[in-house]
């Protein structure tokens, strides 16, 4: 029983581990776009 437990908190982690990386790579795509994208268009 302990561990199931274990891993199932090993499976979160790995989760929160993903999706905070998609985060990252979103916010590095948006400030790409507004450094170099949008004062093209101005």
């Amino acid at each position: 029983m302990e561990d199931h437990k274990q891993g199932a908190g090993n499976g979160a982690g790995a989760t929160a581990i993903k999706y905070g990386a998609w985060i990252i790579m979103l916010l590095a795509v948006l400030y790409f776009l507004a450094n170099y994208v949008i004062p093209l268009f101005r």
